[in-house]
């Protein structure tokens, strides 16, 4: 059943972030007659080691959270290494996916991406990760 299925992994470092794009996501999904499960995960770094162990298990996976910029450069640093372990992944084992890993200066730009009525990045996400769910069956 699982392999019918797609995947959500969702990093609640910034959980009100996650919840919204986790929202508008779930109603793509169900919009579209799709099953679906969710992994919760701490930060953006724990989503690679998670899409690796479970990527023979779903048809298809979305990957939600967000990364703020601080007064540091350890954003740049997270952000990196997540989305490119994650595109190693993807790429390797020719996964559907649709990132919705946010990567924004400050909250006001997170809410605004996360929002349904704005920006919708989660349910654009689910849209890219249905699409390429048919375009990888083909």
């Amino acid at each position: 059943m699982k392999k019918k299925s797609i995947l959500i992994i969702e990093s609640n470092y910034y959980s009100e972030i996650s919840n919204n794009l986790f929202v508008s996501a779930k109603e793509v999904i169900e919009k579209n007659n799709y099953k679906y499960e969710v992994i919760k995960v701490p930060g953006a770094l724990e989503i690679p080691v998670t899409l690796e162990k479970y990527k023979d298990e779903f048809i298809g996976f979305i990957i939600l959270g967000c990364v703020i910029k601080g007064e540091t450069s350890h954003n740049e640093i997270v952000q990196n290494i997540a989305s490119s372990s994650i595109y190693d992944i993807v790429n390797k084992n020719q996964l559907a996916i649709g990132f919705g890993l946010l990567t924004v200066e400050n909250i006001k730009q997170a809410e605004i991406r996360s929002s349904k009525n704005m920006k919708n990045v989660g349910g654009k996400s689910a849209e890219a990760c249905i699409k390429m769910i048919n375009i990888l069956k083909m």
